[in-house]
């Protein structure tokens, strides 16, 4: 089983400060974010992960809440990714039929310079038009298929992530209350970053 560690010292460096929701509902923030799904990325679909949070003693009466929003905020990435998936095929679509349309006509007029003989004009014209329609069909080709494998990864470890294994490791650390200093200045996996 694969842990994925992050300490932190207040609550707060949870949480992406802009958002007003409760507790339970409140977005990630995006180093927390980018560094979960960094080191889930890491490790195959079927590795199973688990999130240790270490955290001093007065953060684990909020455990339950902190668990319902790393699990939301994941589904919420998850349903996210999936909508951009399903805009992105629609306009793959609606270019996959411009970039057929291009290549036909290109094709076409290609075919109207008929054994252009020796005329090195006329040969580049015609292999330049060959290009052109091979090119319409790049941005189609990409988002269709490329993009595609992408987007079905990203989902799969969005889906992983909303049912991730929260685990709370108590620490005694004295925290200065006074202290604002750096949101997630202490964000950092036990052994990994100083």
């Amino acid at each position: 089983m694969t842990v994925i560690d992050i300490r932190i010292q207040r609550i707060t460096q949870l949480y992406d400060s802009l958002d007003p929701s409760p507790l339970h509902e409140k977005t990630l923030s995006h180093a927390v974010k980018n560094y979960i799904v960094d080191c889930a990325g890491e490790y195959g679909l079927d590795e199973p992960l688990r999130l240790v949070l270490h955290v001093p003693a007065p953060i684990r009466e909020y455990e339950a809440e902190i668990t319902r929003a790393i699990h939301a905020h994941f589904q919420a990435q998850h349903a996210q990714c999936r909508r951009r998936y399903r805009r992105r095929v629609r306009q793959g679509m609606r270019l996959l039929f411009t970039g057929l349309a291009v290549l036909a006509t290109t094709l076409l007029a290609r075919a109207l310079l008929v054994n252009p003989g020796n005329s090195k004009v006329l040969i580049a014209i015609s292999e330049g038009l060959l290009i052109i329609g091979w090119v319409a069909m790049w941005r189609p080709i990409e988002v269709l298929l490329f993009e595609r494998a992408e987007n079905h990864q990203n989902m799969a470890l969005f889906e992983r992530l909303s049912q991730i294994g929260v685990e709370f490791a108590p620490e005694e650390t004295a925290v200065d209350p006074g202290d604002k200093s750096g949101e997630t200045s202490d964000l950092r996996a036990p052994g990994l970053l100083p």
